[in-house]
């Protein structure tokens, strides 16, 4: 009987063992983060479409705030956090939010519930050994190991920064969720994205550059030089730019307007050296730590916005070095934005034709695999350089025609680009809606981008108005128009 109980007494104490949590610092440092969100219906930009949810994580940082991928709170109608992994979850709201950083803060107003959290300890740059991630599953704290694979400087989703993306293979499964990556107890990244055992690290250079701007007076963004560029390895472009010597340097093809090298660099111009970094001739420099990398990252790290760097240009065959004080290009510049930052999509009803602003949300509505599903004609606009037109223009698409006696012919002519009404030129709704205004005689005249078939819709005017109500109300749509709010121009 003895025996027995003691075998007892040491299953049962290898269960509590087994399943304990472990002794780590990230169990004081990670929540999960919960978020309810409703997004707009893209195909009915009047509706919203049902609501869902995701489960991330947040990492605990100084001043009662957790921080978090700005991705995961996109159309948040609800945001809950949880410690430990368990109940109760706790309503938290929003401090600050960059989409361009892909980094965001919340917090809890209930001060009791950072007592049992440590603020995680965050490295200045990203540098260690014996990486690994950690996770909440079902209550448990679990770590992944993780190997340095390489560094890749990337564009954010959302335009136009640029980082160094940190690719690691792991073990961990099924992350991407702002998972924290440590060297020892030290935070050195978050986790973006995993496909497969592969996943890409913001730094903690990132991080701690995103956490002082925050505390600032004023937010001042991350800069972006904003140039299209060409490498500069053929002889002869060498020579007729008037370089002698080896090929250095990039030529500059264009500055974006309005960005930080507007007015300054020219095209033809040779850029031989940023912010004191030797550019070669594939427009890669020496990275103090993390060896040949992208020149655009030069002007992102260790910078803000109204910084000013020093740019040596070969020009005329002559050397001169320029002053470029750096800008953000915010995100509503992008002729076909990544995100409307939870703004509703404009659009317009019109005789049945339902015309909106052309943005990424509704392009991914075609699907995980969107870029291979949409019309080559919106695809050829997506993969063009899109940047910082006007943060008034914007592309606008027929997204879809209500059948009806009125637009008899027309029915089969949606995902076109609308390029004239009336024979004005249309960069918004607000100018579609002004243009049916001046009907062209008796008659609205809609022009598009030519293409294999039709490229002008042509509209009674008399009976516009009312075909428009009908078509409204035999559908059952609610409102008429939706023009872009002002705060995110």
């Amino acid at each position: 009987m003895k025996t027995r109980t003691l075998i007892i007494a040491l299953l049962i104490g290898i269960s509590s063992t087994a399943f304990a949590r472990p002794d780590h610092p990230a169990e004081q440092q990670l929540v999960t983060v919960r978020v309810t969100y409703q997004n707009w219906n893209e195909y009915r930009p009047w509706q919203k479409a049902k609501p869902g949810s995701r489960r991330f994580f947040g990492i605990v940082v100084p001043g009662n705030r957790i921080l978090v991928l700005a991705q995961h709170l996109d159309d948040a109608t609800l945001i809950q956090v949880e410690k430990f992994d368990r109940p109760p979850r706790v309503p938290a709201r929003i401090v600050h939010s960059d989409p361009q950083a892909n980094l965001a803060l919340i917090t809890v107003d209930d001060p009791s519930f950072f007592e049992d959290l440590v603020p995680a300890d965050i490295a200045d740059i990203m540098e260690g050994d014996n990486y690994y991630c950690a996770s909440w599953k079902s209550g448990q704290l679990t770590t992944a190991s993780c190997r340095w694979s390489r560094v890749v400087v990337r564009s954010s989703f959302v335009p136009h920064l640029s980082y160094a993306g940190i690719y690691f293979i792991t073990d961990l499964k099924s992350g991407g969720r702002g998972e924290p990556v440590f060297s020892g107890n030290k935070l050195v990244g978050l986790i973006r994205s995993q496909d497969n055992d592969q996943i890409i690290v913001f730094p903690a250079e990132m991080i701690q550059a995103y956490l002082k701007a925050v505390d600032l007076p004023e937010y001042p963004g991350f800069a972006q030089l904003s140039v299209g560029w060409q490498v500069n390895r053929g002889r002869a472009q060498a020579e007729y730019l008037g370089l002698d010597g080896p090929a250095r340097g990039i030529r500059i093809r264009n500055c974006i307007a309005g960005g930080s090298a507007d007015g300054i660099l020219q095209p033809d111009d040779l850029l031989l050296e940023l912010d004191g970094h030797p550019i070669d001739s594939q427009g890669d420099y020496m990275h103090p730590r993390y060896g040949w990398l992208d020149y655009k990252l030069i002007a992102a790290e260790g910078h803000y916005a109204g910084d000013i760097i020093a740019a040596r240009v070969l020009r005329n065959g002559k050397e001169i070095t320029l002053d470029i004080p750096l800008k953000n290009i915010p995100e509503s510049s992008a002729l076909i934005p990544k995100t409307r930052t939870g703004q509703p999509p404009p659009y317009l009803i019109a005789g049945g034709l339902v015309f909106r602003e052309l943005d990424t949300p509704y392009l991914r509505a075609w699907g995980n695999e969107w870029m291979k599903n949409i019309p080559a004609r919106l695809r050829i606009y997506t993969e063009m350089e899109s940047e910082n037109h006007s943060p008034d223009k914007r592309l606008i698409v027929l997204a879809d025609v209500f059948p009806d006696e009125y637009n008899l012919g027309y029915h089969d002519m949606s995902q076109n680009i609308v390029t004239a009404v009336n024979g004005r030129p249309i960069n918004s709704i607000a100018d579609m809606e002004e243009a049916f205004k001046h009907p062209e005689g008796e008659f609205h005249v809609i022009e598009f981008v030519p293409t294999y078939g039709l490229s002008k819709v042509i509209l009674d005017a008399k009976e516009f108005s009312a075909a428009t109500t009908r078509i409204m109300e035999t559908y059952q749509i609610p409102s008429r128009i939706r023009l872009r709010k002002k705060t995110e121009q």
